[in-house]
């Protein structure tokens, strides 16, 4: 089996995005991989930074310092044709550096729950300094298929 990791390309011309939407569940909950769909706030908006005003730019995988996938409404229908059963959208518009509205169809991808994917054995890591149970950086991910559901097709790790 093959696997690909998602991540969003910074660029020079995309508007960035470093901030969660008002109202939203405190940053670090985005990473525990739990529902956040009731508590997500209605009508969300996340909004391009002013430290880039020059960084106008919408792509499908939106720029962010966020670590979180915050994509288009067309990145959204093909995960959704691919059937990823463990993601939930939680819709946001766009808002340019003015806070008028450039896009109504992002949503961000939450992924709910995780798999024991890392192989600690081989892989190249280094604990985090804080938090001594938690990987601080990958420096060679190495997967071990053992850990990962044949039905799992977009996850995060444990």
């Amino acid at each position: 089996m093959s696997y690909f990791v998602l991540r969003t390309q910074s660029t020079v011309d995309g508007g960035l995005i470093e901030s969660y939407p008002p109202r939203s569940p405190a940053d670090y909950r985005f990473d525990k991989g739990k529902s956040l769909r009731l508590e997500f706030p209605r009508g969300a908006a996340v909004q391009f930074s002013d430290n880039f005003p020059e960084a106008r730019r919408l792509y499908d995988f939106q720029t962010n310092t966020l670590d979180a996938l915050i994509v288009s409404g067309r990145v959204r229908k093909l995960l959704e044709s691919l059937e990823v059963t463990n993601a939930e959208y939680l819709p946001v518009a766009v808002k340019n550096h003015q806070g008028d509205v450039v896009a109504e169809d992002y949503s961000i991808v939450n992924l709910v729950g995780a798999e024991d994917a890392i192989d600690m054995e081989k892989g190249v890591y280094r604990m985090n300094a804080l938090r001594k149970d938690q990987i601080g950086r990958v420096k060679n991910l190495v997967l071990k298929e053992s850990g990962i559901r044949p039905e799992a097709k977009m996850f995060r790790c444990t």
